[in-house]
């Protein structure tokens, strides 16, 4: 390696990462407790949003969800009181 790495690689070696002072799910208790429940309730609410945006998408009648999961079952034996030609969705 050359002076000029040699220097390069001093300089930056000497400084301290700080990354994991914000870091918000950094490991550990030492921040206190109000903390640590202020990133559970952070992750909550990421993993909150992400279920609700595929519940959204594709749950029953979302955007993206097959239009043959609405309809029902045509091998689905008739429920009790119906007869063959009759609609088989819950009034």
């Amino acid at each position: 390696m050359g002076w000029g790495q040699d220097l390069l690689f001093y300089a930056a070696s000497n400084v301290e990462p700080s990354w994991h002072k914000t870091w918000p799910f950094g490991p550990g208790l030492e921040e206190g407790l109000l903390s640590v429940v202020l990133k559970g309730l952070f992750i909550l609410a990421i993993l909150g949003g992400m279920a609700w945006l595929l519940r959204y998408l594709f749950g029953p009648g979302g955007p993206l969800r097959d239009k043959e999961f609405d309809e029902p079952d045509p091998e689905a034996p008739p429920r009790p009181g119906q007869t063959h030609g009759e609609d088989r969705r819950e009034p």
